[in-house]
C-alpha cells in the first residue's frame, strides 16, 4: 500500500486489520495493528474491537492482555465477555460484567450476555 497512490488512513487500517485476522492471518493483522503508529494512527475502539474479536476465536490470554492496554467501552467490553463465554469461561465474563459496572452503566447487549451466562451456567445473576 505504501506504494500506491492511495494514502492509507485510520479507516483503511481497521478494514485491512479486521479483514487480515478474519481470513486467519492473525500475525499480519497483528503487525498492522501495531505499525498504525508508525504511520501516526492511533488504533481507534473499532480497531481494538476488530482484533480482540479476531483473537477471541482462539487466543483469548491475548484478547485479554489487548483489552487491558485500551481504554474501555461497552463495545470492547461485549466483544471479550463474548470471547470468555465462546470459550466456556464464564467466571472470567462475570468478572468483567462487574467491570462494566464499575467503570459505566451496562448497555442492552451487555446485560443479555450477562442473564446468557446466568442462564446457561447457572451461576446467579449480579446486579446491573
Amino acid at each position: 500500500m505504501k506504494r500506491s497512490t492511495v494514502k492509507p488512513n485510520l479507516v483503511i487500517y481497521t478494514i485491512l486489520d479486521d479483514s487480515l485476522c478474519n481470513c486467519g492471518k492473525l500475525k499480519d493483522g497483528k503487525e498492522l495493528f501495531y505499525g498504525h503508529s508508525d504511520e501516526g494512527f492511533l488504533p481507534n475502539v473499532y480497531t481494538y474491537a476488530g482484533l480482540i474479536a479476531a483473537l477471541c476465536k482462539g487466543l483469548m490470554i491475548e484478547a485479554h492482555k489487548i483489552f487491558r492496554q485500551m481504554p474501555a467501552t461497552h463495545l470492547t467490553y461485549n466483544v471479550i465477555i463474548q470471547g470468555f463465554l465462546q470459550h466456556k469461561y464464564p467466571s472470567m465474563a462475570m468478572q468483567l460484567v462487574e467491570m462494566v459496572n464499575r467503570e459505566c452503566s451496562a448497555d442492552a447487549a451487555t446485560i443479555a450476555l450477562l442473564i446468557d451466562v446466568s442462564i446457561n451456567n447457572e451461576i446467579p445473576a449480579l446486579k446491573v
